[in-house]
């Protein structure tokens, strides 16, 4: 159901009782009871004692502005079916596309009409926090986590394959493969000709996603004295990505992963040390500490988080002749001249004026 950052088929069948059950691999989990536990969850949770279903609202709204995302909190699971939510963290990647199916054959019966532009995919957030990034151990990889930062660096947007396209040079017979795990599984034998090693990949008709790469720093609060900042590697896809820019103080719910690295990227083998990161999931912006709020509607940044009393009286200050002068000289005035580097430091405490690059492409 999700492609590039969940594996789709990671269930083996197992005969118990003398009836087929899909189980996760390594697991005890039954699929089909995973299922059924999050269809009454959609159906059944209420925030109030009475009322209709909270996540049928969600999709009746989601069938009116046709963004194929839904929004799961984790805190709503766990009150509902505490069983659930611990299968949730625990096998992330793949009960996660349970959901994913649950949901979309949910949507499909009462909202058949209407067309998305995918599958629609469950994203949980508010899951029991680490405490912070320094706490990420072994023990937490492949599993679902929620940490708070502060972004610092984001990438240039990067194509990441998902399906890939070959051509064999002997009957022109084409053929698909679907990456698993960013693992692109060429075809050894032409399933026409069966010419072996004739197929080869046609780069311009495979199928490719967005993805970006994000830098998270711990938050300065979290920071033990006198020690630097702790950094953790980040991966958003699809429509995730450009969501963020540095500055910003988000709280993000992904799968904490471990990769290989490779000695040399022509050998096959592989170091002992494995590279860490977290594929994203959600996004949630922290942004009650800043002193302008930006929404989705408010293009030009105007919303002010100070009191109408407040900006009037800020209003008034700024009219005050010689005001520059006055809070570059109210600057370290033990400091002799050196004026102009105090009205650096001014303009650099005042920050600067807020730019939108979303007609370049580039996002806000």
């Amino acid at each position: 159901v999700r492609s590039c950052v969940f594996v789709k088929q990671w269930y083996q069948r197992r005969v118990r009782g003398g009836g087929a059950r899909v189980v996760i691999w390594g697991t005890d989990v039954v699929v089909t009871e995973t299922y059924d536990q999050f269809k009454r969850f959609i159906l059944q949770y209420t925030e109030e004692e009475e009322g209709d279903s909270f996540y049928m609202q969600r999709l009746e709204e989601l069938a009116l502005t046709e963004e194929p995302y839904l929004n799961v909190s984790s805190a709503h699971l766990q009150r509902f079916c505490p069983e659930l939510y611990k299968q949730l963290i625990q096998y992330p990647q793949e009960v996660i596309p349970t959901f994913d199916q649950c949901v979309n054959d949910i949507f499909r019966e009462k909202y058949a009409e209407v067309n998305l532009q995918h599958q629609i995919q469950v994203r949980p957030y508010n899951v029991e926090k680490t405490t912070n990034m320094r706490a990420l151990n072994p023990a937490d990889i492949d599993q679902l986590i929620t940490i708070c930062g502060m972004v610092i660096r984001t990438s240039n947007i990067i194509p990441e394959m998902t399906e890939a396209f070959f051509s064999c040079y002997v009957c022109q017979k084409t053929h698909t493969v679907e990456i698993d795990r960013g693992r692109i599984a060429e075809p050894a034998v032409c399933p026409n000709c069966e010419t072996k090693h004739s197929m080869s990949i046609v780069h311009n008709r495979c199928t490719f996603t967005d993805k970006q790469m994000v830098k998270l720093q711990e938050a300065p609060e979290d920071m033990p004295a006198g020690e630097t900042s702790h950094t953790v590697v980040l991966y958003a896809h699809d429509d995730l990505v450009d969501t963020v820019n540095p500055g910003d103080r988000i709280t993000i719910t992904g799968i904490y992963r471990a990769t290989p690295v490779r000695i040399n990227p022509r050998q096959r083998s592989v170091k002992s040390v494995y590279r860490t990161h977290i594929d994203v999931i959600h996004y949630k912006k922290n942004d009650e500490h800043r002193l302008r709020e930006v929404s989705e509607d408010d293009v030009d940044g105007k919303t002010s988080a100070f009191p109408p009393e407040r900006v009037e009286q800020l209003q008034e200050l700024s009219k005050t002749n010689g005001l520059y002068e006055r809070l570059a000289n109210a600057i370290a005035p033990s400091i002799y001249e050196n004026l102009d580097i105090k009205k650096g430091v001014l303009m650099q405490l005042f920050g600067g004026a807020k730019k939108d690059f979303t007609k370049t492409g580039r996002g806000r």
